[in-house]
């Protein structure tokens, strides 16, 4: 009997999850069949709901028509990225939404009216029970995950991410010669860099911060940004400091490999990351990372490779930061040798371990279930 996988994740695109999921089902395919389904596309002659309308609406009517479809077999593994749908093995790679919006909001109640944070907690419950497996991509997700719902601890595996090291390596290329290729400024004493969705996540109001400290030290800096996100909220912060022209945003790129390698330094002082793959594919590349203990990626994070810094709205931090960045250097091999433990290969390894224990569990209880 054919062995059959369902990868499931809304959307499909760009984002860290998504990159996941089309990184499995690609490397899956030569021994399962193989299902992606996102919101959008066609199966079984019939377009994936989600794809429009308000996001609550879009979560609902997706895991809403996921959990309708006839794939519950028992030669079948439903592996889901996405809060919401029944699974076989969930990754919970998004965290627990409630403690998220802790972090965001604080003591704030604005959070209440928007339906999303009454929708998300009732949809990721669904996918926690149902699963016979947990996937946490480091242990701050998986220490989230047990607070919320220890009755589920049993079930948790932790697998961190991995990268393509074909994609992620030290160039070959001196850094001038880089950024020369890149059309990036060739008279910048420091090129820090962001990448990532989600600006404000992602810390870029403190990244500007940085570059705004460095300049007032006599070191002409400069921030690159690449991704997608919102950056109006930074318009008036770039036009007070003056900094117009020393903070560039290159929008969605698909050579960001080529970015870490010009860059002095990786910024991503993120109020909440699971596991930021950024991180990990500047550190493949011999780039530094300035990140956040509120990072996933930090527990794989050497001393020689970065600063973590603990609290960057003390007063003192982006000071600290910018002090950081003028006086260290850095061994790129190094670096990169730091996370040769973390490729992607090993990540599938990991990952199919998992989904061949579910169909061997299955097959046990369907042998059972016909004696």
């Amino acid at each position: 009997m054919k062995q059959l996988l369902y990868i499931i994740r809304r959307n499909s695109g760009q984002g860290g999850a998504e990159r996941v999921a089309e990184r499995l089902a690609a490397s899956f395919s030569d021994q399962f069949e193989v299902y992606r389904l996102w919101a959008g596309n066609q199966f079984n002659g019939q377009k994936i709901p989600g794809f429009s309308g308000m996001l609550w609406w879009r979560h609902w009517r997706y895991a809403h028509y996921i959990n309708r479809l006839a794939i519950y077999k028992q030669n079948s593994v439903v592996y889901s990225l996405e809060k919401g749908p029944t699974c076989d093995i969930y990754r919970a790679g998004d965290g627990v939404h409630r403690i998220n919006m802790l972090g965001k909001y604080g003591s704030s109640k604005a959070w209440m009216v928007n339906p999303v944070h009454w929708l998300m907690p009732k949809l990721e419950r669904n996918s926690f029970e149902s699963a016979r497996y947990i996937i946490a991509n480091s242990e701050l997700v998986r220490s989230q995950v047990v607070s919320a719902y220890p009755h589920v601890e049993h079930k948790m595996v932790t697998i961190y991410n991995g990268f393509d090291e074909q994609t992620f390596k030290l160039s070959q290329i001196d850094k001038l010669t880089l950024r020369k290729q890149l059309e990036l400024p060739l008279d910048a004493d420091k090129i820090l860099l962001l990448s990532g969705s989600g600006f404000e996540r992602k810390g870029l109001h403190h990244a500007i911060g940085i570059v705004k400290n460095l300049h007032e030290r006599g070191c002409k800096a400069y921030l690159v940004v690449v991704g997608k996100g919102d950056s109006s909220y930074v318009k008036k912060l770039i036009n007070q400091t003056g900094l117009i022209e020393f903070i560039l945003f290159k929008g969605l790129i698909n050579n960001v490999a080529q970015y870490y390698q010009a860059s002095d330094m990786l910024v991503l002082l993120t109020r909440h990351d699971p596991f930021a793959n950024a991180c990990l594919e500047a550190w493949a590349c011999g780039c530094p990372v300035i990140t956040t203990r509120d990072n996933g990626a930090s527990e794989v994070m050497k001393p020689f490779s970065g600063l973590l810094v603990d609290d960057i709205l003390h007063k003192k931090a982006i000071g600290q930061c910018a002090e950081y960045i003028m006086q260290q250097a850095f061994e790129a091999p190094k670096i990169a040798a730091s996370v040769e433990f973390l490729t992607a290969d090993k990540e599938k390894a990991a990952h199919l371990e998992i989904v061949n224990k579910v169909f061997t569990e299955k097959s046990a209880e369907g042998h059972k279930a016909r004696f």
